[in-house]
């Protein structure tokens, strides 16, 4: 039997309410919601009632007339205000490991500067950051009765046979502002003060005048990431030094996600290891320290930092991350800083190894953004590295081909590059350095660079000099690279370190594809390579010397040492072969002193530019060597060339554009086994060591004249 069911409806999700005229009046006075204050006030919380957040006294308060006080910010909750609190303590703390890192890094002087300090009550914070301000002042600061505009040494003056109609960089803006444009040192700050584009300083300070403007870097905890020291001023100052002096030419990995993970503190894209290997590199930049070059000293910071960098290398090396290979590479650099060059080349070999093992010069579909950024950038800083250093020792390539991970427009995609921004000084805006147009000029320049090596070596890896005709077209490579670069790297625009070093660079290499075709019947369409090597050295020098008097050479600078060491030889042989007291001859004795002076305020950085400075100032004569003494002070004597003996280890060739005469010997490994040959025969000498007076050591036999 069957019955009609009523169907049943869907319940409402909110079924009404049948209200009385009384309810509806009550729910109506509390219809409206209470709105959440962030947090109440201590006396509400006490009492547990509820607080109405008024400031500067809630309602509750003034009705009960008791103190009312707020421990969080107007928009703070107290979770948020412990956080704040919490982190105001760290930051307290970390003060506190700064000032005990300080009191054990500095001087006596320093230290009871710091407790007078302590004494009178100023707190910890206040002191370390007076600390941190007064070593970026002693680093970066501005001396305006010096640093207006460097003075040549010897002879004051630019020489005249580099004031050619042909020669582009005596036409450059930095020339014209540096030379011509003279301001009177007393007015020079106000002359700063009163240019409004900021990118126009960078014609009229030096460079090392900037700081580097990157806020992740000011409030870094760098201790975390090193066991070596806890100062971290000195920390971060380092980390300047080695991105506004070292980075730029020669850089290792991306700076951005490098940074970015160093301040987060995770490990993608940083680790112990490669920031000890970075602070390790920027120590031989840290002036505050006048034996940073001692590389072998063990209380040495740059020692520790390197020490400390090869035991993590060790322990990383079977299962390397993309850091691995990073920090493999700044070794290299390190060893060959230090002259000891035959242990480096074994780190650079590894980090190729370390590169094809985690297929790094290879990219693969399935890669994050992130990844095909930081490994593209490696892959080519790793290539660029190796076809510098291979071109310069004369030896195979570590590799044949660049990276086939493609560099993209660096108008498009900036962020593939990074940019560094610098502060010049009485400067409101930060300019960038182009470092994404740098980067992308090298990498292009050492495509080259690298066929031209290749071009050296036969299947057998046989070193034989190129033909004419090859040299020929690597020549019109490299005129095609040069027309094409931007315009912040064009002759009339460059300005900065970086800028300066592509164009010397580029002269460089034209001089050492013709050398070896000099005073010969060689002509091809109308090429002269007499011509071509003369002008190419004109503009050599040219840059060298418009680099000095913009920017001196006192600061750490790793590439100088190449550049100063062939134009420095160089002069050796034209002074040779020319009147002495001629005008000639006193012009190339002026770019002798200049390279000298050079490469002696290097070797204050690094032991590498002392030593090519001895085996330069050994092959001098003893007239230029009296007028070097007027210029830079030396230690005489038999020490520092007997310790040369004992920790260079380094088959450098120097004074060699090519190899075009193979009948010398020109490595830092001869210079020493000459000086030790020398000694031993001096030891023997009876007569020489009874001899009243120093006694003065033969030059060092080059073809340079008697």
């Amino acid at each position: 039997m069957s019955h009609s069911m009523r169907p049943l409806l869907p319940n409402s999700p909110n079924p009404p309410r049948i209200e009385t005229s009384s309810s509806s009046s009550s729910s109506s006075q509390h219809r409206t919601k209470r709105v959440a204050t962030p947090a109440a006030c201590e006396a509400c919380r006490r009492r547990k009632s509820k607080c109405s957040a008024e400031r500067p006294r809630c309602s509750v308060c003034v009705e009960r007339q008791t103190p009312c006080e707020y421990t969080t910010l107007p928009t703070e909750t107290h979770l948020r205000a412990q956080r704040r609190k919490l982190s105001n303590l760290e930051i307290r703390c970390q003060a506190y490991e700064d000032l005990f890192g300080i009191l054990r890094s500095r001087s006596e002087e320093e230290i009871a500067q710091i407790l007078q300090r302590l004494r009178t009550g100023e707190d910890a914070q206040t002191i370390v950051k007076t600390v941190q301000d007064g070593d970026l002042l002693l680093q970066l600061s501005l001396k305006p009765e010096f640093r207006f505009r460097y003075i040549f040494p010897y002879s004051g003056e630019m020489p005249r046979h580099l004031k050619d109609a042909q020669n582009p960089y005596i036409r450059s803006l930095l020339y014209e502002k540096t030379v011509t444009h003279l301001v009177q040192p007393p007015m020079y700050i106000e002359t700063l003060k009163e240019i409004s584009d900021e990118s126009q300083k960078m014609y009229i300070a030096p460079y090392h005048t900037v700081e580097l403007d990157d806020p992740r870097i000011s409030s870094m905890i760098v201790s975390n990431w090193t066991t070596v020291s806890s100062d971290n001023p000195m920390l971060r100052m380092l980390l300047q030094i080695y991105f506004v002096f070292e980075f730029p030419f020669h850089p290792c990995f991306h700076k951005d996600f490098f940074l970015e993970d160093m301040f987060i503190g995770i490990t993608r894209f940083c680790s112990p290891l490669l920031v000890n290997a970075v602070l390790a590199t920027a120590w031989h930049g840290y002036t505050r320290m006048k034996n940073r070059a001692e590389y072998w000293q063990p209380h040495n910071l740059g020692y520790r930092f390197l020490a400390e960098a090869l035991r993590l290398f060790e322990l990383e090396q079977e299962t390397p991350t993309i850091t691995t290979v990073q920090a493999a590479a700044i070794i290299n650099l390190v060893y060959n800083l230090n002259g000891i060059d035959e242990l480096g080349w074994v780190y650079t070999h590894k980090s190729f190894g370390m590169a094809q093992k985690i297929s790094l010069f290879t990219p693969n579909p399935e890669e994050s953004t992130e990844w095909q950024m930081v490994a593209g950038v490696t892959a080519w800083c790793l290539f660029n590295w190796q076809a510098l250093i291979t071109f310069h020792t004369f030896q195979p390539p570590v590799i044949n081909d660049p990276p086939s991970r493609p560099l993209p427009d660096v108008d498009e995609e900036p962020a593939y590059y990074g940019e560094i921004l610098v502060k010049y000084p009485f400067g409101k805006e930060p300019v960038r350095i182009y470092n994404g147009s740098v980067f992308k000029a090298i990498s292009q320049f050492r495509v080259i660079l690298n066929d031209i090596t290749k071009s050296f070596f036969n299947p057998s890896r046989t070193y034989s000099p190129i033909s004419f005709e090859a040299a020929i077209e690597f020549r019109s490579k490299l005129r095609i690279w040069y027309e094409d670069l931007p315009q912040p790297l064009q002759a009339r625009h460059i300005v900065l370190p970086c800028h300066l070093k592509i164009h010397i660079h580029y002269h460089i290499v034209l001089i050492s594809l013709f050398e070896p075709h000099l005073h010969t019947d060689n002509a091809y369409n109308g090429v002269n390579p007499d011509m071509i090597v003369s002008q190419s050295r004109i503009c050599f020098e040219t840059l060298m010397r418009i680099y000095y008097l913009r920017h001196g050479f006192e600061c750490l600078d790793t590439t100088l040492v190449q550049f100063l060491h062939l134009l420095g030889f160089s002069t050796l042989d034209e002074i040779s072969v020319t009147e002495n007291g001629s005008a000639a001859n006193e012009a190339i004795r002026s770019t002798l002193m200049l390279c000298a002076k050079g490469l002696w305020e290097q070797g204050q950085n690094y032991y590498l530019s002392e030593a090519v400075f001895r085996m330069l100032r050994q092959s001098m004569s003893v007239e230029d060597v009296t007028i070097l003494g007027d210029i830079v002070e030396v230690e005489d004597g038999d020490g520092p060339l007997n310790l040369m003996a004992q920790e260079l280890r380094s088959r450098w060739p120097i004074g060699a554009f090519s190899k075009a005469d193979d009948s010398k010997d020109r490595t830092l490994e001869h210079f020493i086994h000459w000086w030790q040959q020398y000694s031993e025969e001096k030891a023997q000498d009876i007569s020489a060591m009874e001899q009243d007076g120093p006694v003065v050591p033969p030059r060092y036999p080059q073809r340079y004249g008697t």
